[in-house]
């Protein structure tokens, strides 16, 4: 009867595997088939095209100008990934093995910012980067995704770091180690599937960030890729096979990105479930 019940959870998880990836990758070879038509056969109901136009990517990096859009998004990702990380992993190490009074208190409260939507502080965001001399900066959108991605960031690392034993930490102590060179030469090497877990994470949302860099970029040349692509959908004309090229871009470093470090997030992800 046990095996029974095995048998149909496995073959559930099976079809859920794939129903899950079928909705995932489907979108992703539409929009990539698409990016590969001619402006004539984009309403055509066939999947494939009849004539394959790779020059759409070259055609959607001159005309739309990506380059200038990639690089903002490059510099405002790397710079917001990198800060956050380094924050998120000290603040997590004080929560953790450097315990104050009310920090669990201050932990909670942290916390609430997961439950914040970065739409719903638009307007406060708005005004107070206009009175900190944030807006239209890039450096300035870099700290508001800080801002927004240390919550999440923070929970994980501590989440890991209470899986660490405390032996070694003690240990560091004895040896005259102070509290940075702890964190940095014992309990980083030791979390390093939960910072490329956090890594990904925050690359992807910040990438992939529409709604903020909208709001709080001005002029085109401070533009991030997503809202630079979004520029060339006209009211009555929009190159829909440059718009499909454009976005196939804009998607490689979050592919690549993953390939690099596949084998690491599956490890942070399994030893953070294990851990919950």
């Amino acid at each position: 009867m046990f095996e029974l019940r095995a048998t149909w959870a496995k073959a559930g998880l099976s079809i859920l595997a794939v129903v899950t990836a079928v909705t995932v990758v489907l979108p992703v070879a539409w929009v990539g088939a698409l990016s590969l038509k001619t402006g004539r056969e984009v309403y055509n109901q066939k999947f494939l095209p009849d004539e394959w136009v790779p020059g759409n990517y070259i055609t959607a990096w001159q005309e739309f100008g990506l380059g200038g859009y990639f690089l903002n998004s490059v510099f405002v990702t790397v710079v917001s990934v990198v800060l956050t990380i380094l924050v998120s992993l000290l603040a997590a190490h004080a929560f953790t093995w450097l315990r104050f009074p009310g920090s669990d208190v201050v932990f909670t409260l942290l916390l609430l910012g997961i439950m914040i939507p970065p739409a719903a502080l638009v307007l406060p965001l708005l005004i107070e980067a206009r009175h900190l001399g944030f807006y239209n900066d890039l450096f300035g959108l870099s700290l508001v995704y800080v801002a927004f991605g240390l919550p999440i960031s923070i929970l994980i690392f501590r989440g890991f770091f209470a899986g660490i034993p405390g032996e070694l930490v003690e240990s560091a102590r004895l040896d005259g180690a102070r509290e940075w060179k702890i964190l940095f030469r014992v309990i980083v090497p030791v979390a390093r599937p939960a910072v490329v877990t956090v890594t990904i994470l925050l690359f992807l949302a910040n990438w992939n960030d529409f709604i903020l860099a909208l709001v709080l970029m001005r002029d085109a040349d401070t533009y991030t890729l997503p809202v630079g692509i979004s520029q060339f959908i006209g009211q009555y004309a929009t190159p829909h096979e440059l718009i499909a090229a454009a976005s196939i871009i804009g998607s490689v470093p979050v592919f690549i990105l993953y390939l690099v470090l596949e084998r690491r997030f599956q490890q942070g992800v399994t030893a953070g479930a294990l851990k919950g």
